[in-house]
């Protein structure tokens, strides 16, 4: 009996701690094609990294990051230069500030806490 409550509690403590991981790495933006979130959009959400479709590719011009921190990358499969936005950082409503106008091929995940310095030193 202690036995199987053992086991059911080391399923239990496995899922909450699967389920901690994921949402701290899940993310959400929204692209706009104009400035100042205007012009259409597309919504792209994910754990790591997602391409931009087509018909959207190269044609970003701000993006909300729905209060979370995503990477544009230049190039698909999340490789090229790439602009991290952290929340509350300026410039999300006009990439061209930014130097990063109509060059998003991809979208990723930010590096996980304490891995940023070494994530930033592979731009």
């Amino acid at each position: 009996m202690a036995s199987s409550k053992l086991l059911v509690s080391r399923v239990i403590l496995l899922v909450l701690a699967s389920c901690l991981f994921t949402s701290a790495t899940a993310w959400k933006a929204s692209l706009y094609r104009d400035t100042d979130f205007r012009g259409g959009h597309i919504d792209l959400s994910g754990s790591g990294c997602v391409g931009v479709p087509t018909d959207f590719n190269d044609k970003t011009s701000s993006v909300n990051t729905r209060g979370g921190c995503v990477v544009l990358y230049q190039n698909g499969g999340c490789t090229g230069k790439s602009l991290t936005l952290y929340p509350g950082t300026g410039s999300h409503n006009n990439l061209k500030k930014m130097g990063f106008n109509d060059r998003t091929s991809s979208v990723g995940n930010c590096a996980p806490r304490g891995k940023r310095e070494v994530y930033n030193s592979f731009k």
